[in-house]
């Protein structure tokens, strides 16, 4: 992966967001969202999906992609849970490649270093992640965390709006000028 600063990263996230058409039925992804931040806080959760294995894996490369520091990362907003559920429903068409992604993972680890992904150390689980961010998989995975971690709260991601202060993003009903460094300008100037 190659190394942003986090702000850079987002930023990037977002016009793939903005310009991706992966789903049009967006009350589908609220049910996904609604989904998973029941499953996070229920200890009764089953995966609709992926195994336990699989989720495992999935859940440390969200993490790694936004990871927890200052701020909540993908673990902490239970991105895995969201896109275990988007799997299950509107992101049918993205399982097979995922799961796919999946093994094909676990087989590359296993073959170089006799161990499987999430056993082993940070440092070569981003190793890993850097050799595959340019596949089909790894896009795939990175969109899905970055939905599950920057959608309107009102559809139960981005939890306690971390996602929009990790970008600095101020949610208000209602903005007054000068609205940029333009309006200040145009102010000063008597325009």
């Amino acid at each position: 992966m190659t190394r942003h600063s986090r702000r850079e990263f987002l930023a990037l996230g977002y016009t793939i967001l903005a310009t991706s058409s992966l789903t049009n039925d967006l009350r589908a992804v609220r049910e996904s969202l609604c989904y998973a931040r029941r499953a996070q806080t229920s200890p009764l959760a089953r995966w609709e999906v992926l195994t336990d294995g699989q989720a495992r894996n999935l859940e440390i490369m969200t993490g790694l992609i936004m990871p927890s520091d200052e701020t909540s990362g993908a673990k902490d907003a239970g991105v895995v849970f969201f896109i275990d559920h988007s799997l299950a429903t509107w992101a049918a068409p993205q399982r097979q490649q995922l799961l796919e992604g999946l093994t094909a993972l676990d087989a590359e680890v296993a073959k170089r270093r006799s161990t499987e992904f999430a056993s082993l150390r940070v440092e070569d689980q981003i190793g890993v992640l850097q050799s595959i961010e340019g596949i089909p998989f790894f896009q795939t995975v990175r969109f899905f965390t970055l939905l599950g971690m920057f959608s309107l709260p009102l559809y139960k991601g981005n939890k306690n709006r971390s996602g929009w202060r990790m970008i600095g993003f101020e949610d208000r009903h209602v903005w007054e000028p000068p609205f940029g460094y333009y309006d200040a300008e145009a102010m000063r100037a008597g325009g």
